[in-house]
């Protein structure tokens, strides 16, 4: 397993009596209690003590998607410092083999939990000694100070799945509200707002697109969605090469979505990260493997691509695979950075002796005209996207050169355009809404690539980005409009709309496909009718404004979007102690300040995070009049975009909270003198009493609502019982910045 051994001690939670409190705190809402006793060694009767001297009430129905590939990275997570691995697999229902690739290719996912197992000692029931009930007793007496809405009925986590199971009755006659936009891009690509990300063809339901989904993108003018795919689970073992033998099984999944999506006018594209590198076992189980290996990472391996032998499987897999599936509309590769693929694709082709003399740009093309190959060898229809994420830029336009003329070169819009955000320069190196492109990057590339006789497609986030991931889609719509206005000088062939977030069938969507270079205003006033009446478009284009003013302000850098606590918001605890960790890739921020604020000083952070907070506080005063203004299903629309709004501000506001907080913590900690640290105990008491105000105002949000915190590939960032126990946390921290204020008094 993944980091199995490791010393790094778990993070404790002193808030809690013991680790088995936290344990059936943090999991009563999404295991059933049969399985918690299970991993406790213990009777469901004494789980069910501890909930209950807790002050939670008796269990109801736990969600089944908790289980399965959409949830239970939201139950992992919450026990990554809990419980050793063999007991997360008892709680997971999963065997060890299931659980490492998971973590190895269900998206980065042990990076995302910091690429590290801490230490933690099995968790066995004890019956709490007078010390551990006196604490639970606290935790239930703190409860009855939310009053009712700790425990006010929520709809439940998920819920929102049913709103696009089946598709809807279509008018026949006359144009309906919600047909098509015009269309101004060829290729119209997006992922599912709710798909399993790791291994989605193993769902016989096809869950992840559900016929009223693809019917509700295709009324927003999409033709294309995108599933993740690893090449080896969807072929046979082949002679000395890896395979699947259940491949059969994905292929036949494979067919019944190409088939369900074209009825709605929808191709379905395969995501190529190939040929992904394997474990060292692999190659030492067979002589003839060892030859095949390249460069090593840890103990994965390349299967190397300057071997014919490999790039030929590597093209008859993926013609057996666009043979099997008439049909199948595609592919986009992406041959640098992500997994380990190539042995140039992590930058180390010295490590490979048969790589180390070969050009750059001649292994990446070689690989791409493979992939190109075999999908054309299969279904001469399909179209080939190879995307130039994580190329060296210095030799894209010889990669370009080399590609085959009918491939598409897709390039991220916005990558490389130069910003400035309080005073500090940088330059977007990741997704934007907040910076709107192109930028130089992709016009240049896609100049390249119209000079070699290809087509391009810009990769872009219209709904959401790794800036604010927790509502499906941010309501910026000026910024997207500008940006789609951008793109039409551009004359790209196509637009892919979203990475694993963004997918959400948006009134975004619409606007960005269907606005050209014409007049902005009047397309998003337009909007704004059709959406939400023409008595309320004014106060509805009023908060547009001052959401996208708001959020050009947002603290932006690639470590940032990463690393800070923008997507846990209030969920995430405050710490008197530093826990030593950094913060993960889109998973857990704990208090890792520096990495939050990348670039910029921490005040400016917290300056910055602020003027997004107060920018949506004005755009949510406008929807509030836009509410009252509007009526029916249009008014309930509005109310539902308010919500949203309103935990975009709430979850900012927070990131600056907890920045200050960790800031005069890690004053008050190196210093040694009295008033300095008594003043920076009154600013850390400040921000806890602010963090407490926060998760008041957001729980009744998000328990209404259960998109809010919800990430297709992150599942749930947090769930209402992670709101009740920052407030056992902020009171905590209270008593112990009070407990050092009368120590410095004395």
């Amino acid at each position: 397993m993944p980091g199995e051994g490791g010393t790094l001690p778990a993070v404790e939670y002193p808030y809690f009596p013991d680790r088995q409190h936290a344990f059936v705190w943090r999991n009563w809402t999404l295991v059933p209690a049969a399985r918690l006793a299970e991993v406790l060694a213990t009777s469901e009767e004494n789980v069910n003590r501890l909930a209950a001297s807790m002050g939670l009430r008796p269990q109801r129905g736990i969600e089944p998607y908790w289980s399965d590939a959409r949830g239970y990275i939201t139950v992992l997570r919450r026990n990554w410092h809990l419980l050793p691995y063999d007991q997360l697999l008892t709680l997971l229902g999963l065997t060890r083999e299931e659980l490492a690739w998971r973590l190895i290719e269900d998206d980065f996912l042990f990076v995302k939990l910091g690429n590290v197992k801490p230490a933690c000692e099995p968790l066995r029931y004890r019956a709490p000694d007078e010390r551990a009930m006196r604490g639970a007793a606290r935790i239930d007496s703190l409860l009855g100070t939310f009053g009712r809405e700790a425990f006010a009925r929520e709809e439940p986590r998920f819920s929102f799945i049913e709103e696009f199971r089946r598709p809807r009755p279509v008018k026949r006659a006359g144009r309906t509200e919600t047909e098509s936009p015009e269309e101004r891009f060829d290729l119209r690509l997006i992922f599912s707002y709710f798909a399993a990300y790791g291994d989605p063809l193993t769902d016989p339901d096809l869950s992840s697109y559900p016929e009223g989904l693809l019917q509700r993108l295709s009324e927003k003018g999409i033709n294309g969605i995108w599933i993740h795919s690893v090449l080896r689970t969807l072929v046979e073992p082949d002679g000395i090469f890896p395979g699947a033998d259940d491949a059969s099984r994905r292929i036949e999944e494979l067919r019944r979505l190409v088939e369900r999506a074209a009825r709605y006018g929808i191709g379905v594209y395969l995501y190529v990260n190939e040929p992904r590198a394997m474990p060292g076992s692999f190659f030492e189980a067979d002589a003839r493997r060892r030859s095949l290996s390249g460069t090593a990472e840890g103990d994965q391996r390349t299967l190397c691509t300057s071997l014919p032998e490999v790039r030929s499987w590597l093209s008859r897999s993926l013609e057996s695979v666009f043979r099997q599936v008439p049909g199948l509309a595609g592919v986009f590769s992406i041959t640098a950075s992500e997994n380990l693929t190539n042995c140039v694709s992590h930058g180390n082709r010295a490590g490979c002796s048969r790589c180390a003399g070969r050009s750059y740009a001649e292994l990446i093309a070689e690989v791409n005209t493979a992939i190109s190959e075999g999908v054309l060898a299969g279904n001469p229809e399909a179209r080939v996207l190879v995307w130039d994420w994580g190329w060296d830029d210095s030799q894209a336009r010889e990669i370009i050169r080399r590609l085959p003329k009918s491939c598409w070169l897709m390039s991220v819009s916005e990558w490389a355009l130069p910003i400035e955000r309080g005073g500090v320069a940088s330059a977007v190196g990741e997704y934007s809404l907040s910076a709107v492109g192109p930028g130089p990057r992709a016009m240049a590339h896609w100049r390249y690539a119209k000079e070699a006789g290809l087509k391009t497609v810009a990769k872009v986030q219209v709904n959401a980005s790794w800036e604010m991931a927790v509502v499906p889609a941010l309501p910026v719509l000026d910024l997207v409009a500008r940006h789609a206005g951008n793109l039409a000088a551009a004359s790209t062939d196509g637009v892919m709309l979203s990475w694993s977030l963004g997918g959400y069938p948006s009134a975004n969507l619409e606007l960005f496909q269907s606005h050209g270079d014409g007049d902005s205003e009047a397309a998003l006033r337009q909007l704004a009718e059709k959406y939400y009446g023409k008595r309320a478009a004014p106060e509805v284009r009023r908060a547009w404004k001052a959401f996208s003013d708001a959020f050009e302000q947002f603290p932006y850098h690639g470590l940032t979007l990463y690393s800070g606590p923008q997507h846990m918001g209030p969920a995430n605890p405050l710490y008197l102690e530093p826990t030593g960790y950094r913060a993960s890739m889109v998973g857990i921020p704990y208090d890792a300040l520096d990495d939050w604020r990348s670039v910029y000083p921490a005040e400016t952070f917290v300056r910055q995070m602020e003027k997004v907070a107060e920018g949506f506080a004005c755009g949510c005063e406008a929807l509030r009049s836009a509410v009252a203004l509007a009526s029916g299903k249009k008014r309930l629309a509005l109310k539902r975009e308010l919500g949203r709004a309103e935990a975009v501000r709430i979850h900012c506001a927070s990131s600056a909270a907890q920045a200050r907080f960790t800031m005069e913590r890690d004053r008050f900690l190196a210093s040694s003198d009295r008033d300095e640290k008594l003043l920076c105990l009154e600013r850390m008491r400040r921000a806890a009493e602010s963090e407490a105000a926060h998760v008041r105002e957001l729980l009744p949000l998000v328990k209404a609502d259960p998109v809010i915190g919800y990430e297709s590939s992150n599942h749930y960032f947090y769930v209402p019982q992670d709101l009740l126990e920052k407030q056992i946390n902020v009171r905590f921290v209270l008593d112990g910045i009070e407990e050092q204020r009368q120590n410095l008094s004395h």
